[in-house]
């Protein structure tokens, strides 16, 4: 049976919206004959999902040592069996349709991201001020972006062909802007599509990761950033291609 497996990272505070994020991702109404594979990596906190997550055999659970959200997903990615993989944060909602629409992008490309909406405390939504038109993203656009502190796209929503995200290594090991990295990697050597139609509610919340003013270091964030153009730009370089 063809799969998509969900990749999720959770850390202690992101779980307490986790029960939402399982209840939309139950809800998903994929292609006939597919079926969804939601591996899920406890960041550091052993047991933080437990007596939340139901007994469901597409789920798998398992803890490891504290390294955020990279390696937390890198460690998922290892047990993901699809031949797609998402992406999807313990606090956040999948729209109708949100996995339905990746796979069928990912018929035509080996990448996709999605428009979403910002979820606020106070139930409200607001959708992205600067979301790029849907279809083909052209080559180097996200580039460009981050190298110009703009990106228009939330990683959270990246998908794609597991054998890419494997021939990448999975997410860089940096303490942030890991989805970054991999988007702008996965960019140089293949082409991807952005969906228009949003796929989940980006919720905004005080226990968020990048709420924390520590996450905003303007050393350390330069840092992150920095990291994934300069891999990028030596991939390009080096004349790196996937197929």
């Amino acid at each position: 049976m063809p799969t998509i497996s969900v990749i999720t990272s959770v850390y202690n505070g992101g779980h307490h919206y986790i029960d939402e994020t399982y209840e939309s991702l139950r809800e998903q109404k994929l292609p006939g004959g597919w079926e969804w594979q939601w591996c899920v990596q406890e960041d550091g906190h052993p047991g933080i999902t437990a007596g939340i997550l139901p007994e469901d055999p597409r789920i798998s659970v398992e803890s490891g040592l504290r390294g955020r959200v990279a390696v937390a997903r890198t460690h998922a990615l290892a047990r993901a069996t699809g031949e797609l993989i998402r992406t999807l944060d313990a606090d956040d909602v999948l729209l109708p349709g949100a996995l339905e629409r990746d796979i069928e992008a990912l018929e035509r490309v080996p990448w996709c991201v999605s428009a979403c909406l910002d979820l606020h405390e106070d139930g409200h939504t607001s959708p992205g001020p600067n979301d790029p038109p849907g279809g083909p993203v052209q080559p180097g656009r996200f580039f460009d972006e981050v190298v110009e502190r703009r990106l228009s796209v939330q990683t959270t929503t990246f998908a794609a062909r597991r054998p890419l995200v494997l021939a990448l290594g999975g997410w860089p090991a940096l303490t942030g802007a890991e989805g970054v990295a991999l988007l702008l990697a996965a960019e140089v050597v293949a082409p991807g599509e952005f969906i228009a139609e949003p796929s989940i509610l980006y919720r905004k919340h005080p226990d968020q990761t990048t709420a924390a003013d520590r996450y905003w270091d303007p050393a350390e964030a330069t840092t992150r950033t920095e990291a994934g153009i300069r891999r990028a730009r030596a991939m390009r370089e080096a004349g790196w291609a996937w197929s």
